[in-house]
């Protein structure tokens, strides 16, 4: 039985190699303005769109990657950021739509402020979301010469996350970058339910897009 048991895991295993982790990036960005040289690019979150994910969220999900994908890329920090811009950007004042954005750029004192920092482009989350669905049935009960468990459970997951760009230079929205993730985790039963694969799909997609905006915004597209 144990062997048995090792011989479906490992089967469930490979098939779920290529099959149960995949991401989907989609672009629409319209700026001339990337760079191909050195860049420099701030990272923010939005507390109306993603209250649960913060500025550092966003730097640990992202910045990483952006960072392996193009080691000339200089990130600035968010509170950086948000305190050399003050009183904008703050979690009550942070703007919302592209009129807001535009109202907050258009003003001199904002412009010498980021010029002083050196940014090129603002990076801002604007939607995230997983969500989980469950399949199967996994069925335990207890005898006289002891208990278990027999089944097969599986879940689908799914992890989307927008991203917004601003060419702060140009003074202009550069575009939309999404990705999405979906993945399948497997959980057999044979007396004890154990999971053999479970999709990290929020990983998956923050590792993808954040070497897409960083080969994108070097003018890699």
């Amino acid at each position: 039985m144990r062997y048995f048991r090792a011989l479906i895991a490992t089967l469930l295993i490979f098939l779920c190699v290529d099959a149960c982790t995949k991401v989907n990036i989609q672009s629409n960005v319209s700026s001339p303005g990337f760079s191909t040289t050195a860049i420099t690019v701030v990272l923010l979150s939005d507390p109306a769109s993603t209250p649960d994910f913060d500025d550092e969220d966003i730097d640990n999900c992202i910045g990483s990657a952006m960072r392996d994908a193009n080691p000339a890329l200089h990130v600035v920090s968010a509170r950086r950021f948000r305190e050399n811009v003050y009183p904008y950007f703050m979690p009550s004042t942070t703007p919302h739509t592209l009129e807001d954005y535009k109202g907050i750029f258009e003003k001199s004192e904002v412009q010498q402020r980021i010029s002083a920092l050196g940014v090129q482009y603002l990076v801002v989350l604007i939607k995230r979301e997983t969500v989980t669905d469950w399949h199967g049935g996994i069925f335990c009960g207890v005898a006289t010469g002891g208990g278990g468990c027999l089944g097969l459970s599986w879940w689908d997951r799914k992890s989307d996350l927008g991203f917004a760009i601003w060419d702060l230079q140009a003074k202009s929205f550069a575009g939309n970058v999404r990705a999405k993730a979906d993945g399948t985790g497997i959980m057999p039963a044979f007396v004890l339910p154990i999971p053999v694969y479970i999709p990290a799909t929020e990983s998956a997609v923050c590792k993808e897009i954040g070497v897409h905006l960083a080969n994108l915004l070097s003018g890699q597209r």
